[in-house]
Protein backbone atom coordinates (compact mmCIF):
# COMPACT_ATOMS: atom_id res chain seq x y z
CA UNK A 1 0.00 0.00 0.00
CA UNK A 2 1.92 3.14 -1.23
CA UNK A 3 1.86 6.29 0.79
CA UNK A 4 -0.96 8.40 -0.59
CA UNK A 5 -3.57 5.69 0.12
CA UNK A 6 -2.07 5.64 3.75
CA UNK A 7 -2.87 8.88 3.55
CA UNK A 8 -6.61 8.20 2.22
CA UNK A 9 -6.97 5.77 5.44
CA UNK A 10 -7.53 8.75 7.90
CA UNK A 11 -9.23 11.10 5.63
CA UNK A 12 -12.41 11.31 8.44
CA UNK A 13 -9.79 12.32 11.07
CA UNK A 14 -8.32 14.75 8.95
CA UNK A 15 -11.95 16.18 6.89
CA UNK A 16 -12.74 16.75 10.81
CA UNK A 17 -10.00 18.89 11.69
CA UNK A 18 -9.84 20.33 7.97
CA UNK A 19 -13.66 21.55 8.59
CA UNK A 20 -12.28 23.19 11.94
CA UNK A 21 -12.15 26.54 9.85
CA UNK A 22 -11.23 29.48 12.51
CA UNK A 23 -8.12 27.14 12.79
CA UNK A 24 -6.90 26.77 8.96
CA UNK A 25 -5.71 29.18 6.21
CA UNK A 26 -5.37 29.38 2.65
CA UNK A 27 -1.85 28.01 3.19
CA UNK A 28 -3.02 25.20 5.54
CA UNK A 29 -5.13 24.26 2.71
CA UNK A 30 -2.87 24.37 0.02
CA UNK A 31 -0.44 21.80 1.87
CA UNK A 32 -4.27 19.70 2.02
CA UNK A 33 -4.43 19.33 -1.53
CA UNK A 34 -0.41 19.50 -2.18
CA UNK A 35 0.35 16.11 -0.19
CA UNK A 36 -2.48 14.41 -2.04
CA UNK A 37 -0.36 14.30 -5.06
CA UNK A 38 1.49 11.16 -5.54
CA UNK A 39 4.37 13.01 -7.88
CA UNK A 40 4.86 15.48 -4.48
CA UNK A 41 5.06 11.91 -2.42
CA UNK A 42 7.59 10.51 -4.63
CA UNK A 43 9.57 13.55 -4.72
CA UNK A 44 9.57 13.64 -0.63
CA UNK A 45 10.33 9.82 -0.47
CA UNK A 46 13.76 10.95 -2.92
CA UNK A 47 14.41 13.64 -0.68
CA UNK A 48 17.48 13.96 1.47
CA UNK A 49 17.45 14.73 4.21
CA UNK A 50 13.51 14.15 4.72
CA UNK A 51 13.04 15.84 8.08
CA UNK A 52 15.21 19.18 8.61
CA UNK A 53 15.72 20.45 12.08
CA UNK A 54 13.12 22.33 13.47
CA UNK A 55 14.04 24.73 16.92
CA UNK A 56 11.77 26.53 19.04
CA UNK A 57 13.27 30.00 20.01
CA UNK A 58 12.84 31.21 23.28
CA UNK A 59 10.07 33.58 22.47
CA UNK A 60 7.88 30.85 20.84
CA UNK A 61 8.61 31.17 17.14
CA UNK A 62 9.27 27.81 15.33
CA UNK A 63 12.66 28.35 13.40
CA UNK A 64 13.89 26.43 10.41
CA UNK A 65 17.02 27.22 9.32
CA UNK A 66 18.51 25.99 5.60
CA UNK A 67 22.26 25.83 4.87
CA UNK A 68 21.59 25.22 1.13
CA UNK A 69 18.67 25.34 -1.32
CA UNK A 70 16.22 22.36 -2.44
CA UNK A 71 15.75 23.19 -6.00
CA UNK A 72 12.90 20.23 -6.18
CA UNK A 73 11.07 21.12 -3.16
CA UNK A 74 11.14 25.01 -4.75
CA UNK A 75 9.80 23.31 -8.04
CA UNK A 76 6.19 22.60 -5.42
CA UNK A 77 6.75 26.42 -4.35
CA UNK A 78 8.38 24.90 -0.76
CA UNK A 79 11.36 26.09 0.57
CA UNK A 80 11.70 22.17 1.52
CA UNK A 81 10.02 19.33 1.64
CA UNK A 82 7.12 18.38 4.48
CA UNK A 83 5.99 14.83 5.74
CA UNK A 84 2.83 14.47 3.31
CA UNK A 85 1.18 12.60 6.25
CA UNK A 86 1.22 15.47 8.27
CA UNK A 87 -1.99 17.60 8.27
CA UNK A 88 -1.58 21.35 8.05
CA UNK A 89 -1.54 22.24 11.72
CA UNK A 90 0.76 19.55 12.07
CA UNK A 91 3.54 20.17 9.37
CA UNK A 92 6.47 22.51 9.16
CA UNK A 93 5.53 23.61 6.17
CA UNK A 94 7.45 26.43 4.47
CA UNK A 95 5.93 28.15 1.16
CA UNK A 96 8.83 29.98 -0.68
CA UNK A 97 8.59 33.91 -0.73
CA UNK A 98 8.31 33.34 -4.51
CA UNK A 99 4.85 31.25 -4.47
CA UNK A 100 3.43 33.72 -2.20
CA UNK A 101 1.27 36.53 -3.89
CA UNK A 102 1.99 38.92 -1.12
CA UNK A 103 4.72 39.82 1.70
CA UNK A 104 5.03 42.20 3.72
CA UNK A 105 8.81 43.37 3.53
CA UNK A 106 10.16 45.48 6.71
CA UNK A 107 13.72 47.00 7.44
CA UNK A 108 14.57 45.96 11.23
CA UNK A 109 16.41 49.44 12.16
CA UNK A 110 18.44 49.60 15.46
CA UNK A 111 16.33 51.35 18.48
CA UNK A 112 18.09 54.36 19.42
CA UNK A 113 15.99 55.35 22.22
CA UNK A 114 15.08 58.55 20.53
CA UNK A 115 11.96 57.45 18.61
CA UNK A 116 8.33 58.31 19.49
CA UNK A 117 7.32 54.78 18.59
CA UNK A 118 8.31 51.71 21.17
CA UNK A 119 10.76 48.95 19.15
CA UNK A 120 9.18 45.54 18.56
CA UNK A 121 9.91 41.99 18.87
CA UNK A 122 8.93 39.00 17.00
CA UNK A 123 6.66 38.29 20.15
CA UNK A 124 4.24 41.25 19.94
CA UNK A 125 2.62 39.48 17.51
CA UNK A 126 0.25 37.17 18.55
CA UNK A 127 -0.10 33.65 17.13
CA UNK A 128 1.74 30.91 16.10
CA UNK A 129 5.04 32.19 13.89
CA UNK A 130 6.92 29.80 12.00
CA UNK A 131 10.41 31.28 11.04
CA UNK A 132 12.65 30.11 7.87
CA UNK A 133 16.15 31.52 7.08
CA UNK A 134 17.14 30.33 3.51
CA UNK A 135 20.35 29.60 2.09
CA UNK A 136 20.69 33.45 1.44
CA UNK A 137 20.33 34.17 5.22
CA UNK A 138 16.85 36.03 5.03
CA UNK A 139 14.70 35.43 7.68
CA UNK A 140 10.58 34.65 6.67
CA UNK A 141 8.47 34.78 9.12
CA UNK A 142 4.81 33.30 8.97
CA UNK A 143 2.31 34.73 11.79
CA UNK A 144 -0.46 32.64 12.03
CA UNK A 145 -3.81 32.50 13.74
CA UNK A 146 -7.80 32.36 13.39
CA UNK A 147 -7.45 31.20 9.47
CA UNK A 148 -5.51 33.53 8.07
CA UNK A 149 -1.48 34.30 8.01
CA UNK A 150 0.92 37.27 7.41
CA UNK A 151 4.18 36.41 5.68
CA UNK A 152 6.87 38.85 6.35
CA UNK A 153 10.54 38.84 4.88
CA UNK A 154 12.77 40.93 7.76
CA UNK A 155 16.25 42.25 6.79
CA UNK A 156 18.97 43.58 9.29
CA UNK A 157 17.79 41.25 12.15
CA UNK A 158 20.39 39.36 12.92
CA UNK A 159 18.95 37.57 15.69
CA UNK A 160 15.15 36.92 15.90
CA UNK A 161 14.15 38.04 19.21
CA UNK A 162 15.90 40.49 19.10
CA UNK A 163 13.70 43.96 19.57
CA UNK A 164 13.74 46.67 16.29
CA UNK A 165 12.45 49.51 14.77
CA UNK A 166 10.39 48.65 11.91
CA UNK A 167 10.49 50.53 8.53
CA UNK A 168 7.55 48.82 6.06
CA UNK A 169 9.06 48.98 2.14
CA UNK A 170 6.72 49.50 -0.40
CA UNK A 171 8.14 49.18 -3.77
CA UNK A 172 5.42 50.69 -6.48
CA UNK A 173 2.55 52.64 -5.80
CA UNK A 174 0.37 49.67 -7.09
CA UNK A 175 1.51 47.53 -3.93
CA UNK A 176 -0.36 50.16 -1.89
CA UNK A 177 -3.54 48.40 -1.74
CA UNK A 178 -2.61 45.26 -1.33
CA UNK A 179 0.34 46.26 1.17
CA UNK A 180 -2.30 48.38 2.93
CA UNK A 181 -4.65 45.13 3.47
CA UNK A 182 -1.51 42.98 4.97
CA UNK A 183 -0.33 45.57 6.87
CA UNK A 184 -4.00 46.01 8.56
CA UNK A 185 -3.99 42.38 9.13
CA UNK A 186 -0.37 42.40 10.83
CA UNK A 187 -1.44 45.07 13.06
CA UNK A 188 -4.37 42.92 14.28
CA UNK A 189 -1.82 40.67 15.36
CA UNK A 190 -0.73 42.72 17.90
CA UNK A 191 -4.03 43.11 19.66
CA UNK A 192 -5.25 41.95 22.88
CA UNK A 193 -8.70 40.40 21.06
CA UNK A 194 -7.33 37.42 18.56
CA UNK A 195 -11.27 37.88 17.01
CA UNK A 196 -10.20 41.43 15.32
CA UNK A 197 -8.70 39.29 12.88
CA UNK A 198 -10.13 39.11 9.91
CA UNK A 199 -9.73 35.90 7.65
CA UNK A 200 -9.53 35.89 4.11
CA UNK A 201 -13.21 34.99 1.96
CA UNK A 202 -11.91 31.35 0.51
CA UNK A 203 -10.90 30.50 4.45
CA UNK A 204 -14.63 29.55 5.24
CA UNK A 205 -15.41 28.38 1.42
CA UNK A 206 -17.42 25.40 1.92
CA UNK A 207 -16.71 24.40 -1.37
CA UNK A 208 -13.26 24.08 -1.49
CA UNK A 209 -13.61 21.39 2.11
CA UNK A 210 -16.14 19.87 -0.06
CA UNK A 211 -13.77 19.43 -2.93
CA UNK A 212 -10.67 18.31 -0.85
CA UNK A 213 -13.39 15.24 0.75
CA UNK A 214 -14.61 14.75 -2.78
CA UNK A 215 -10.86 14.77 -4.49
CA UNK A 216 -9.90 11.90 -1.16
CA UNK A 217 -13.24 9.45 -2.07
CA UNK A 218 -12.43 9.60 -5.51
CA UNK A 219 -8.59 8.65 -4.84
CA UNK A 220 -10.64 6.15 -2.45
CA UNK A 221 -12.25 4.40 -5.58
CA UNK A 222 -15.25 5.55 -4.42
CA UNK A 223 -18.46 6.30 -6.87
CA UNK A 224 -19.77 9.47 -7.17
CA UNK A 225 -22.73 8.61 -5.63
CA UNK A 226 -20.89 7.20 -2.50
CA UNK A 227 -19.07 10.76 -2.79
CA UNK A 228 -22.63 12.65 -3.23
CA UNK A 229 -23.77 10.34 0.21
CA UNK A 230 -19.91 11.02 2.54
CA UNK A 231 -21.01 14.94 1.60
CA UNK A 232 -24.52 15.53 1.74
CA UNK A 233 -26.00 12.62 3.53
CA UNK A 234 -28.07 9.13 2.26
CA UNK A 235 -31.54 11.21 3.05
CA UNK A 236 -30.46 14.07 0.38
CA UNK A 237 -28.34 11.80 -2.58
CA UNK A 238 -31.74 9.61 -2.37
CA UNK A 239 -33.93 12.49 -3.04
CA UNK A 240 -32.46 14.32 -5.44
CA UNK A 241 -29.50 11.69 -7.00
CA UNK A 242 -32.17 10.54 -10.25
CA UNK A 243 -34.07 13.94 -10.32
CA UNK A 244 -34.39 15.27 -13.44
CA UNK A 245 -31.97 18.26 -12.84
CA UNK A 246 -29.23 16.04 -12.41
CA UNK A 247 -27.87 18.69 -10.22
CA UNK A 248 -26.33 16.91 -7.65
CA UNK A 249 -24.63 14.70 -10.37
CA UNK A 250 -22.99 17.84 -11.53
CA UNK A 251 -21.94 18.98 -8.48
CA UNK A 252 -19.93 15.84 -7.41
CA UNK A 253 -18.72 15.74 -11.01
CA UNK A 254 -17.25 19.62 -10.62
CA UNK A 255 -15.99 19.04 -6.88
CA UNK A 256 -13.51 16.21 -7.90
CA UNK A 257 -12.60 17.93 -10.91
CA UNK A 258 -12.37 20.87 -8.62
CA UNK A 259 -10.17 19.10 -5.95
CA UNK A 260 -7.89 17.21 -8.46
CA UNK A 261 -7.25 20.58 -10.30
CA UNK A 262 -5.77 22.20 -6.68
CA UNK A 263 -3.92 19.00 -6.15
CA UNK A 264 -2.05 18.99 -9.43
CA UNK A 265 -1.03 23.14 -9.13
CA UNK A 266 -4.00 25.11 -8.58
CA UNK A 267 -3.31 25.23 -4.51
CA UNK A 268 -0.91 28.06 -5.47
CA UNK A 269 -4.11 29.84 -6.05
CA UNK A 270 -5.05 29.80 -1.90
CA UNK A 271 -1.36 31.23 -1.00
CA UNK A 272 -2.72 34.98 -0.89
Amino acid sequence: MNHSVNCLSRRAADHAECHDRDAYDGGDLAWEFLRRNEDYVADWRRSVPRRLPLITLRDGTKLLRLRRRFPRAEQWGLYAFADPALRGRDAPVFWHATALKRVVRLNAGKPNGRDDAAPRRLADFQGDRRAIIGADGLPLVLIKGRGTHVPVAIQGLSVLTSAFKPIFELHDLDEVSAQTELLKRLQRFTEASPKAIQKPPFATDEKLHQALIALDESLAGKSYRQIAITIFGEQRVAEEWYGPSQYLKDRIRRLVARGTELMKGGYRDLLL
